[in-house]
């Protein structure tokens, strides 16, 4: 397996030879049978020469696991196909891990089982990588698929980054909310694995888990093209938490704690449980918020002395948190 190159070290912009790098591509799957057919394609239409493309099934029920046999059977023929033991469910993040483990590839592309890769995507990116040797992460603007009636909200909250490289972990909304595509992500195979973004995370934002930890290992570049498809639909994690905004809240708890619980720097690790706090004091407001109390006749929600102290603590660390980019200035850092 390949080790893939450090930080620091010279690359040259890829070229058609046997001397351009591995990429692997990996591919979590779950009941993806209207997409995934779509998906593979549009990775094996990449110009890019060696290509690894690694799924993983997660358990589906839906038929695709018989339709990604078909397809390495009859059109994709070095398309690896993975599972877990007995067939398991056990979630998007676990799934990457399996496939990180079988990839062999110097840079790992991430792609979700409903998105496609623009043509050329990957030697653009891999040019830009190899312009910057202490950039681990590059990722791309988006192109919405599919409910085209929401393509303004979203392309413009993942196209919306800083131009050159960038500190992600010093961005003002790095706790906050997520700009960075998981489909439109190449990032350098040593630097995946030198962090623990793998965990047992249940609501989602597992992607955003892994950049907070691998912002740690060097600076991430942004590239405002778009070089992939982001497929909108009513069955897609980010629909659900547009709906329900308490279930975006539980996600982005679980994602602090998970951040906090694997984080090296006792710095970063301050300003995520200082916006934890705030999360905690954001859903405490949500639930003393009675909306079937003036309809059915509940009786006024007494607010303890605990849920007060809370409620202050939460409000003091958003201050706290927010108080290093008020002595920037409000700028970001190089």
């Amino acid at each position: 397996m390949s080790s893939g190159p450090r930080r620091g070290d010279t690359e040259a912009a890829p070229a058609p030879s046997t001397r351009a790098p591995l990429v692997s591509v990996i591919i979590p799957s779950y009941n993806a049978i209207r997409f995934i057919e779509d998906t593979i394609a549009s990775v094996y239409a990449q110009a890019h020469r060696p290509l690894e493309v690694i799924v993983v099934d997660d358990g589906s029920t839906d038929g695709s696991w018989d339709l990604l046999e078909r397809l390495q059977a009859t059109e994709f023929p070095d398309l690896i196909l993975l599972c877990h033991p007995g067939r398991e469910n056990r979630g998007e993040t676990i799934a990457r891990a399996l496939a990180l483990g079988r990839a062999s590839g110097q840079f790992i592309a991430i792609l979700d089982s409903d998105d496609l890769f623009r043509p050329g995507k990957l030697d653009l990116q891999l040019q830009a990588l190899g312009q910057h040797p202490d950039v681990v992460l590059c990722h791309t603007a988006v192109e919405v698929v599919g409910d085209l009636s929401r393509s303004s909200y979203f392309q413009s909250h993942f196209n919306n980054n800083p131009a050159g490289p960038y500190r992600f972990s010093q961005l003002s909304e790095y706790l906050i909310r997520n700009r960075i595509c998981n489909s439109s992500v190449l990032v350098r195979a040593a630097d995946l694995r030198s962090v623990s973004w793998a965990t047992n995370i249940v609501l989602g934002f597992g992607d955003w888990v892994c950049w907070a930890l691998l912002a740690q290992r060097g600076r991430f570049l942004y590239l405002d093209q778009p070089l992939t498809g982001y497929r909108v639909h009513p069955d897609s994690k980010t629909t659900a938490f547009a709906k329900h905004k308490l279930r975006r809240l539980f996600a982005l708890l679980e994602f602090k704690l998970a951040v906090l619980a694997r984080l090296e720097q006792p710095v970063l690790a301050a300003r995520v449980f200082l916006s934890l706090c705030e999360t905690i004091r954001l859903m405490l407001v949500e639930y003393l918020w009675d909306p079937a109390g003036h309809v059915y006749g509940n009786p006024p929600i007494t607010i303890n002395p605990v849920v007060r102290l809370l409620l202050l603590i939460g409000k003091v660390s958003r201050w706290a948190g927010g108080l290093p980019r008020v002595l920037r200035g409000g700028r970001t850092a190089p």
